[in-house]
């Protein structure tokens, strides 16, 4: 059995979607049910049933807020996650090199193989691709689905140059051993990616036991808008102003009320602390996706 789950705050032509999503089952002659959230966490709900009821696959039809709550759902399960995209950033299609249309994603069922990588932790949430502190996940905090629907990634765009007018607060990392940083933003990947297709962390390993961290060392709102305009030339990797450092943790706190944000959903206010899990996730992929080495059995 396969649970299709999709989300339809990801915008109107995701019905057109679910309809394609619905006939290429249907000509395979697969059982499938589709299941509609109504809230945010019902995904993860779902998932974690589907897996409980013995599915095979459960298809994510949405962005990647929709793949994370369904990732979330099946993290430790033998299920696996197929995902369709259908949002504004679709880091997780790019990070793992998915076909562009729903009958392409929906090949990889058959013709494509299925990995295994380990899920990250803020707090108490899991999450699969990359999450962020400071002035990122305040813009994230501010977003809505409308604007996303309508502008698509121009919405985050818009948003950040108006929160650059604010006050901008100092955040304190604490790395492992006892290193800590005075930061002005901070961004923690998994992989590679970051929304609008930009290559965020090159030393990235979606399939590995840590994280990179990214992390914004000068402060002050201009520093945010060089480090944005150097970040999509792939330029933030040479800046002297700039942390990459790979980690299995992180600790990130502030003075003053500030956000964090994981796979592009606002999460909470700070303190958050980051960590690599031993809950695994199966995900399907295309055939010549990079094949990771088997995960440890666990991480303390």
């Amino acid at each position: 059995m396969i649970d299709v789950i999709h989300n339809p705050a990801a915008g109107p032509k995701v019905v057109n979607r679910i309809d394609r999503v619905r006939a290429c089952l249907s000509a395979r002659g697969l059982p499938f049910r589709i299941r509609e959230t109504a809230a945010p966490g019902d995904a993860v709900v779902m998932a974690r049933e589907a897996a409980l009821g013995g599915a095979d696959t459960v298809v994510a039809v949405g962005g990647d807020g929709t793949m994370n709550e369904v990732a979330d759902g099946l993290a430790g399960s033998a299920t696996r996650l197929a995902f369709v995209p259908h949002g504004t950033g679709n880091v997780f299609a790019r990070e793992f090199s998915l076909p562009a249309s729903v009958e392409g994603c929906l090949e990889l069922l058959s013709s494509g193989k299925t990995i295994s990588i380990r899920m990250a932790k803020a707090n108490d949430r899991r999450f699969v691709l990359l999450a962020s502190a400071g002035f990122d996940a305040e813009v994230v905090e501010q977003m809505n689905s409308r604007q996303k629907n309508l502008l698509g990634i121009s919405a985050y765009v818009l948003c950040g140059a108006r929160h650059l007018l604010r006050s901008q607060p100092t955040l304190w990392l604490e790395l492992p051993p006892r290193e800590r940083i005075e930061a002005q933003a901070v961004i923690v990947a998994r992989g590679k990616m970051y929304g609008g297709n930009v290559t965020i962390a090159p030393g990235g390993d979606i399939a590995g036991e840590t994280f990179q961290v990214i992390a914004l060392l000068r402060k002050g709102r201009w520093s945010i808008a060089k480090f944005a305009l150097d970040a999509l030339r792939g330029k933030h990797v040479v800046s002297r102003h700039v942390l990459i450092q790979e980690t299995p943790s992180l600790f990130v706190r502030c003075a003053i009320p500030s956000a964090c944000q994981v796979d592009g959903e606002y999460l909470g206010p700070l303190p958050v602390r980051f960590s690599v899990t031993d809950a695994l996730l199966r995900v399907v992929v295309p055939a010549d996706f990079p094949a990771p080495e088997p995960p440890a059995q666990a991480l303390t």
